[in-house]
């Protein structure tokens, strides 16, 4: 597994940094402050090496989860969200990322479940951005409710266990059928409401319409 970090904090990059270097299954780790300085790395290693997890600090927000996700589409970005009142959790729900972890719960077990969890293809969400969002849902604070396009009722058992943060196996084995099927059913929900993750769909489900789905 290539991993990224982008963190300005010294303290934290570095921190951040040491409980990395002890995951045996991270093989190549790259801890830069700014893009500039990673793309300057990625230079350095001929341009051939990509990140197949990129941590992001809410230090660093505002364009730059864009910015990640365009120079490196196929890499997974984790948003660090460094305090749990409403303005920060509401920026870092914006990135649309593929998971979120409190920087107070990182340990260096925390990393390697959240990391394990992304490339197994979870969505691994702290519970103050889950909170949040189910919140926004509730108060009627998000934007105003779009017409749902239709989904069968294979794709709304698999909208049911995205929204549970399952994996594209654990999604398989839930519903009886293949791996290569639990892909396409995920690929066609996600392609219908023009979702680019997991997460920003579950995000856009949530802050929707509640989860209430046009079916058969």
């Amino acid at each position: 597994m290539n991993v990224a970090v982008l963190e300005p904090l010294e303290v934290i990059r570095c921190g951040l940094e040491t409980m990395l270097r002890r995951i045996e299954r991270i093989s190549i780790l790259e801890c830069r402050r700014t893009m500039e300085e990673l793309l300057v790395g990625l230079r350095a290693r001929g341009g051939e090496w990509d990140a197949d997890v990129i941590i992001v600090s809410c230090c660093t927000l505002g364009e730059i989860a864009d910015f990640v996700r365009i120079t490196f589409p196929a890499s997974r970005i984790l948003i660090l969200v460094t305090r749990a009142d409403p303005g920060h959790l509401a920026m870092a729900a914006k990135t649309h990322a593929d998971g979120y972890l409190m920087l107070h719960d990182i340990t260096e077990a925390t990393l390697d479940s959240t990391l394990q969890a992304l490339m197994s293809g979870s969505v691994p969400m702290a519970l103050p951005v889950a909170s949040y969002l189910l919140e926004r849902a509730r108060s009627g604070g998000a934007s105003p409710s779009r017409p749902q396009p239709y989904f069968s009722p294979r794709e709304r058992d698999v909208i049911d266990l995205l929204l549970e943060g399952l994996s594209n196996r654990q999604i398989a084995d839930r519903v009886g059928i293949s791996l290569h099927s639990a892909k396409r059913h995920v690929s066609s929900v996600l392609s219908k409401v023009n979702s680019p993750s997991r997460t920003h769909f579950v995000a856009q489900m949530l802050a929707t319409n509640g989860h209430r789905l046009q079916g058969a």
